[in-house]
């Protein structure tokens, strides 16, 4: 009896064990593409600065490649994004991004989740080449 407890107990945690690595795929691109796909709000401060700004994002999902308009202080820029992980075995999702902002190219790791609505909101850093504070910014949904 024993050892069929202990036997059932090594195979719950080799199922559990693989479960954990299922759940760690990359998500489904073309769907999240879709689900984040809209117009959003920008608050930010600047990279090795506390001077903050704010603007309008707005994310298209044309055909599989995600397409970022950034209008901030006044002037448009656009660039691609593509999803990616981070840290590791852990897989952490997150969208980067590739832009210029005053004159100068920044690199930005974003972070998502859902708001109470079901909307996704975004916060991330910006880096520049030799950054030793990054830039921050959260990106809010507008709602029709």
């Amino acid at each position: 009896m024993r050892a069929s407890l202990v036997i059932l107990a090594m195979l719950l945690f080799a199922n559990s064990a693989s479960c954990a690595d299922a759940d760690r795929e990359r998500p489904d691109e073309e769907s999240l593409g879709r689900y984040i796909a809209g117009e959003y709000d920008l608050i930010g401060r600047k990279a090795d600065s506390i001077a903050t700004y704010h603007g309008h994002v707005t994310l298209r999902d044309e055909g599989g490649v995600l397409q970022v308009t950034r209008t901030v202080e006044g002037k448009t820029e656009k660039c691609a994004a593509r999803f990616d992980t981070v840290a590791g075995t852990d897989r952490i999702p997150v969208l980067r991004m590739h832009f210029h902002f005053d004159g100068k190219e920044y690199d930005a790791t974003y972070r998502w989740h859902s708001d109470p609505d079901n909307y996704p909101r975004f916060t991330g850093y910006l880096y520049l080449s030799g950054t030793k504070s990054p830039g921050l910014e959260a990106l809010f949904p507008i709602h029709d």
